[in-house]
C-alpha cells in the first residue's frame, strides 16, 4: 500500500486534505505543550452474497454446515473458525508494519473487531485505521469472503463502530488525565475534555455519521450512545474511561461509525478535548460504572438535522478551518440530497395501493 497526500503546485500542503485538516486541529493542542497519544478500534463484518442479497458470513454449528445464530461475543470457536482470514491478516500487517493487536468476535455473528497500538502521532494513528481497513478487505478476498465497515449492514445485528482511545501527554511525557477529582480517579483535565468532546458532539456527528446509511446504527439497546453520556468503565456510554493505570488514563469515544473517514473524526475529537480543556467545560453527571443507562437521544440521528448541527456549529470550524468546514457541508449536502432523489422499491411496497 502508498499513502498519497495532497500538495499544491508550489508544493505547499493542500487545507483540503484530511491529513492536513487533522494536522491544523492538532496545533492548538501541540500549542499548550500537549501530546495525544491514540489508538482505534474497528469493527467489521465478513459476508458474502447468497445469490440474492449480501449476508453476515456466520460460523458454523460444529459437526454441520448450519450457520450458528444468536450471539457469539469473544467466542474463541469463532476466531479458530475463521484462523486462516486471521492468518492472512496478520501476514499482511506484519509485512506493511501495521501495528494490529487483539481481534475479538463481536456481539452478531460474523462480526469482529480488530484493535491498534496506541501511537503519539494522531496521524499515523489515522495511516495505521485505513490501512487496517485495505488489509482486512484483502485478507477476506483472499479467503473468498467479503468484508464491510458500512455502519449498519444488516437491520437486525449490530452496527459497526469506530472507537476512539485518546490520552494526553504533557511536555514531560506524564499523563495528564492521570489524578484525582471530585468524580473519581482521574484528573480535572480529564473531566473538562470529556466536557469539550460532548460541547462538540451535536456539531461533529456529520463527521462521524458521513453517510446515509451511518444513521441506521443509532438504534436503542445496541450499546451505540445517542447522547454525551460519560463514565467509568460502562459500555452504554458515548465517552467510557477504561480500568487502567495511571500512566494509560484514558478516554474511549463511542460514537463515531466504522465507516467514517479516520482523520476527520480525530480532528473532531481534539477539538472538542482542546475546547473543554482551555475554557474548563463541565461534563455533566457521571454514569456510575453499573448504572442502568436509559437510552435517549439527543444527538442529531438524522442526516439533515447532523448538517444542519454541522453548519451551525461555533466550535468546530476554528480548528479545522472555515474553508474546509464549508466545503465540507457543501459535498455532504450534494450526497444527501441525490440519495433522497432516489425511487427505492420501498416507495412502491408502500405507497402503490395506498396512493
Amino acid at each position: 500500500q502508498v499513502l498519497l497526500e495532497m500538495v499544491n503546485l508550489d508544493g505547499t500542503p493542500n487545507r483540503n486534505d484530511p491529513r492536513n485538516v487533522l494536522r491544523r486541529a492538532l496545533k492548538p493542542l501541540r500549542d499548550i505543550g500537549l501530546t495525544p497519544v491514540l489508538a482505534l478500534e474497528l469493527e467489521f463484518y465478513l459476508v458474502r452474497h447468497d445469490g440474492g442479497r449480501f449476508q453476515p458470513h456466520m460460523p458454523r454449528i460444529p459437526g454441520s454446515e448450519l450457520p450458528q445464530p444468536g450471539m457469539q461475543y469473544m467466542m474463541m470457536e469463532d476466531l479458530y473458525e475463521f484462523d486462516d482470514f486471521l492468518s492472512d491478516l496478520d501476514a499482511i500487517c506484519t509485512a506493511q508494519n501495521i501495528p494490529a493487536g487483539a481481534a475479538l468476535a463481536e456481539f452478531s455473528p460474523g462480526q469482529f473487531e480488530v484493535n491498534l497500538h496506541h501511537v503519539a502521532d494522531p496521524v499515523l494513528a489515522c495511516d495505521h485505521a485505513v490501512l487496517l481497513k485495505r488489509a482486512v478487505k484483502a485478507a477476506a478476498a483472499m479467503n473468498g469472503l467479503a468484508a464491510t465497515f458500512m455502519a449498519k449492514p444488516f437491520t437486525e445485528s449490530a452496527g459497526s463502530g469506530m472507537h476512539v482511545h485518546v490520552s494526553l501527554l504533557d511536555e514531560a511525557g506524564k499523563n495528564v488525565f492521570a489524578g484525582e477529582s471530585k468524580d473519581g480517579p482521574f484528573s480535572d483535565t480529564l473531566r473538562h475534555a470529556i466536557g469539550g468532546l460532548g460541547a462538540a458532539m451535536d456539531e461533529s456527528m456529520a463527521m462521524f455519521a458521513p453517510n446515509a446509511n451511518s444513521y441506521r446504527r443509532y438504534s436503542p439497546y445496541n450499546f451505540v450512545p445517542a447522547m454525551p453520556s460519560w463514565g467509568p468503565n460502562h459500555r452504554g456510554v458515548a465517552m467510557r474511561i477504561p480500568l487502567s493505570s495511571d500512566a494509560n488514563c484514558r478516554v474511549e469515544y463511542r460514537v463515531a461509525g466504522a465507516d467514517a473517514n479516520p482523520y476527520l473524526v480525530v480532528s473532531a475529537l481534539l477539538a472538542g478535548i482542546h475546547h473543554g480543556i482551555t475554557r474548563q467545560v463541565e461534563p455533566g453527571t457521571m454514569t456510575e460504572e453499573r448504572a442502568e443507562l436509559d437510552y435517549k437521544v439527543t444527538i442529531p440521528n438524522r442526516w439533515p438535522l447532523a448538517l444542519d448541527a454541522f453548519d451551525a456549529g461555533s466550535i468546530l470550524p476554528d480548528y479545522i478551518g472555515k474553508d474546509y468546514h464549508e466545503l465540507y457541508s457543501m459535498c455532504r449536502r450534494e450526497e444527501e440530497a441525490r440519495f433522497n432523489a432516489e425511487i427505492p422499491v420501498r416507495d412502491f411496497d408502500w405507497y402503490m395501493r395506498a396512493v
